[in-house]
């Protein structure tokens, strides 16, 4: 199986790395970590992935094929959420994919493993979390820098901050989420106030429309990565 860049029906390369890894000194632990926060990605998203995702050495890189765009963000949220407070940069990027013998990601080869190891290299010396790389650069980078700032932004919040939007999200309303920390309605509203929380949810909101509608043939051309300088 092969998949074409700019192709309907594209296979996308998603590479990712975990931030400071050496630095982690529960490496046990932190591998339950990461295999609890792949099989989330697994159970939420599995009709997206063609392959993986997958350990690709040692406990700090992932890798994984998938259909579609749409739930990309997503997929970095919930590894942000999941590996929180380490942090994981990803590298997505579209091209021929050679599947290999097992159709295991590890023996995976191909155009858009190399675009996306070279962008993981890439957004990695910029400081940056996520790169896109489908050959459309103007649409490509904008996606990218949105996605980093919401990571961004979702990285500094506090512990507390995280705990009432994570429970809002779940519990849709403000006073819910007040019965369950025993807080006050007013209480869970400055919470979500001081982390952008309004802000935030509607940036994500068309960001999802964006990734939905998808680009390819129809997107301006371009060769030069996503999250970082054309070289």
């Amino acid at each position: 199986m092969t998949a074409q860049s700019g192709a309907t029906g594209d296979r996308y390369v998603v590479l990712g790395d975990v931030v400071d890894s050496r630095a982690i000194t529960d490496r046990d632990g932190f591998r339950e970590t990461f295999a609890d926060a792949r099989e989330r990605l697994t159970e939420s998203y599995d009709s997206a992935f063609v392959a993986g995702p997958s350990v690709l050495k040692g406990i700090d890189e992932l890798g994984a094929v998938v259909s579609t765009l749409e739930p990309i963000y997503d997929v970095v949220r919930t590894l942000e959420h999941e590996l929180h407070p380490h942090a994981i940069r990803l590298a997505v990027a579209s091209g021929e994919i050679s599947v290999g013998e097992t159709g295991s990601v590890a023996h995976m080869d191909g155009e858009a493993f190399h675009r996306a190891t070279e962008l993981l290299e890439r957004i990695e010396r910029d400081g940056l979390r996520f790169g896109l790389d489908t050959g459309t650069r103007p649409l490509d980078t904008a996606v990218a820098d949105e996605i980093n700032l919401l990571v961004h932004l979702r990285e500094g919040w506090t512990d507390r901050q995280r705990e009432v939007v994570t429970r809002y999200e779940r519990a849709a309303t403000q006073q819910a989420v007040a019965s369950e920390l025993d807080i006050s309605q007013q209480a869970v509203s400055n919470v979500l106030q001081s982390a952008s929380w309004p802000l935030i949810e509607t940036i994500e909101d068309r960001l999802r429309e964006t990734l939905a509608i998808g680009w390819g043939d129809d997107g301006p051309d371009g060769n030069a990565a996503a999250g970082g300088e054309a070289e």
